[in-house]
């Protein structure tokens, strides 16, 4: 093997090398990314779970709420409002009957909920 061969070989190692080290580099970084994505899913649903806590207790009377926390509770309720109506507006639609437990819709002829078992027997759209 001439100099020149040689020389084209080791650069091409060279380079090679260089590229399996920045793939291997882009890979830490994207399983970092996510992870990091993954920790703020998690924060999200804890939130939400805590804001589902606080909410209840709010509706309970066990938690004293501020004109914020008031101005949310409103928001939630007319949002909740609003998807009850908006629900039955589609079972109508759908032919469907709205589970009176969990709020799964279940076809018409359905005599117990497929989401949570709840009786069907006297529910209304």
């Amino acid at each position: 093997m001439n100099v020149k061969t040689e020389e084209i070989i080791n650069r091409g190692k060279d380079i090679t090398d260089i590229a399996c080290q920045k793939s291997l580099e882009m890979i830490e970084r994207t399983k970092i990314q996510f992870k990091i994505q993954d920790s703020k899913l998690q924060a999200r649903q804890a939130y939400i779970a805590l804001g589902k806590i606080a909410y209840d207790l709010i509706k309970s009377g066990d938690l004293k709420a501020d004109s914020r926390i008031k101005m949310l509770e409103s928001d939630i309720d007319r949002a909740n409002y609003r998807i009850k109506l908006l629900t039955r507006e589609l079972c109508e639609l759908k032919g469907a009957r709205m589970c009176p437990k969990c709020g799964t819709l279940n076809p018409e002829k359905a005599k117990y909920c497929s989401e949570c078992a709840a009786s069907l027997k006297e529910t209304d759209n």
